[in-house]
This record gives structure tokens, C-alpha cells and sequence, in this order.
């Protein structure tokens, strides 16, 4: 008879671990949801920066502001995919008619190159007006030594 009332549980037991693991659950995803918003917060400042930098660079199109946006854009880069936004495979048409592969990363690294290019095709006067202005200098001091 003693076998019969051991094998029974008692109610309350189960409704107390059915609220704890509940709250438990609750309180998992109250985390889970509150650093999700601070990772897009913190996201969403580094694109202000990565913005703002784009638009120094569209002003002044230096060697520094050039570097720092790239250096920017990597930040970004590496930040959203250490929060866990995926690398996506983007398909587009080619103008053979095919279908053509991207990821996202690749294309904003291609973009970057382009950029850098181009700043590097501006500068290239200054660049050789720098080099003749260095010959011309360096002509003096033979002259003068």
C-alpha cells in the first residue's frame, strides 16, 4: 500500500516547475530581444559613421578620408556579420541572358575598389604636380650645393 501513495506526485511540484522553466523561457527571450536591439543600435551608429565619412570623402577626395571610409565600411562589415546578419547569395540576370550569382560582401568590396580608383585617378594631378614641384626643389639644392 505504501507503493501506491509513493508513486503519486503531487500537483503543486509540477505547476512550480512548469512556472519556472515558463519564466525561465520569459526571461531568455527578454534577454535574447534587448541585445538583438542593442546590436542594431550599435549598427545603425557605425552606418552614421560609415555616412558621414561618405560624405567628407564626397567633399574632399583625399587619401585619408579615403582610408578612413574604408576602414569604416570593413567595421560595418565585420560587425554585422559577428551579430549574426548572414551572407546572402543575390541572383540577378546577366546581359547574356543568364543567371548570375552575387554576395552582398563581394559587391561592396568590387564598390570599394572602384572608389579607390577613382579617388586615385582625381589625385593623380595633384600627384604629379607634387612630383614636379619635388624635382624642381631638388634641382635647387643641386644648384645650390
Amino acid at each position: 500500500m505504501r507503493i501506491e501513495s509513493q508513486t503519486k506526485i503531487p500537483g503543486d511540484r509540477i505547476q512550480k516547475n512548469t512556472v519556472e522553466s515558463k519564466s525561465i523561457d520569459s526571461f531568455a527571450n527578454v534577454m535574447k530581444k534587448s541585445q538583438s536591439k542593442l546590436q542594431l543600435d550599435a549598427l545603425h551608429q557605425l552606418m552614421s559613421r560609415v555616412d558621414a565619412q561618405g560624405e567628407k570623402l564626397g567633399e574632399q577626395r583625399t587619401f585619408e578620408n579615403l582610408r578612413d571610409y574604408k576602414n569604416l565600411v570593413k567595421e560595418f562589415m565585420r560587425e554585422a556579420l559577428s551579430f549574426g546578419i548572414q551572407l546572402t547569395d543575390k541572383q540577378s540576370f546577366s546581359p547574356g541572358g543568364g543567371m548570375k550569382n552575387h554576395q552582398i560582401v563581394e559587391v561592396i568590396d568590387k564598390k570599394l575598389i572602384e572608389l579607390q580608383d577613382e579617388v586615385l585617378n582625381n589625385e593623380k594631378e595633384g600627384l604629379d604636380t607634387l612630383q614636379s614641384i619635388g624635382e624642381i626643389k631638388g634641382l635647387l639644392i643641386n644648384l645650390y650645393m
